[in-house]
């Protein structure tokens, strides 16, 4: 069995930036023996140059996270990790994070993302968890499912939902849930590129909404299941989908400037039973949103 299967997702990328995020993969120490490199082609409208040494897999056009399943379906690493096309990974960072895998039996491995290429020196703020579900239940999450490597046997059954933005709000944590061992470090070991296209960037008025939408639909899902679950569990859900739910405001008026679409916001919440935010002190940050955003109810 392969050690690591790295499934890069490519959609009408420039030919150099995904060189680049091809030629990260390559050079890390890893035998062909240890790896394997998945590239998907989301049906891109050029040509995907061919490499050496990785297996291309073109599909019509079915979003980021059809590419995604598709790279998990055909994956037969122990681990997977995920990289958009348009980033790459950070030589020496990601070589303290293979050094971490090799040294401890997990599940999961969660590292930083970041817009600089920083010198790492040396590993830094490594913590240990029990399982996904104490993480969950104590810090918070890092969404992207470029920013950790998992063991691919806990899948089960576990896909990223099509045709949303911010699909990975809805699957990491659902895949913490499944993490029997999780070690979390600072090592800042993914390059992630700030484009003007990306989801978080974007600011035509029907892109907006539809992330607005998607937030809530995610929300509604995780809630969902924090009804059917019980215990540390329950627990864990119940801080994410808090947390996730002052994004959602946050975000409307962010992006919006509109106290409409702001009440409109907390009125399906309302629907749903999570507005009034919960009081917690989750973070500093959420409990003094949570105390002033609830101020608003008496106007609904």
């Amino acid at each position: 069995m392969k050690r690591i299967s790295f499934i890069i997702t490519y959609y009408n990328e420039s030919i150099d930036v995904l060189r680049e995020c091809v030629q990260s993969v390559l050079s890390l120490p890893l035998t062909l023996e240890e790896r394997e490199i998945l590239l998907i082609d989301d049906g891109s409208t050029v040509p995907t140059p061919e490499f050496v040494g990785v297996t291309v897999i073109r599909q019509e056009n079915k979003g980021l996270s059809a590419a995604r399943n598709k790279g998990i379906e055909l994956a037969q690493g122990e681990y997977i990790q995920f990289l958009d096309a348009d980033d790459f990974l950070l030589l020496e960072a990601y070589r303290q994070v293979l050094e971490l895998l090799s040294v401890h039996q997990l599940d999961m491995l969660m590292f930083r993302f970041t817009h600089n290429i920083p010198v790492v020196k040396s590993q830094k703020g490594i913590v240990n968890f029990s399982n996904g579900i104490d993480f969950l239940r104590t810090c918070n999450m890092r969404a992207s499912a470029c920013s950790y490597l998992f063991r691919r046997s806990i899948l089960g059954d576990l896909r990223f939902q099509l045709g949303i933005l911010h699909e990975d709000e809805l699957f990491t944590p659902q895949l913490l849930l499944k993490a029997k061992s999780l070690l979390v470090t600072d090592i800042p070991a993914y390059y992630y590129r700030i484009g003007a296209e990306t989801i978080t960037h974007r600011q035509d008025a029907a892109h907006i909404q539809k992330r607005l939408r998607n937030m809530l639909f995610v929300i509604k899902e995780l809630n969902g299941l924090h009804k059917v679950v019980l215990g540390k569990e329950k627990e864990a859900l119940q801080r994410r989908v808090s947390q996730f739910s002052m994004d959602y405001i946050f975000n409307c008026w962010v992006l919006t400037r509109s106290l409409k679409e702001v009440f409109t916001c907390l009125r399906s919440l309302r629907e749903c039973g999570l507005y009034p935010l919960p009081l917690r002190c989750y973070t500093i940050k959420y409990w003094l949103f949570a105390l002033t955003v609830n101020c608003l109810c008496v106007f609904l």
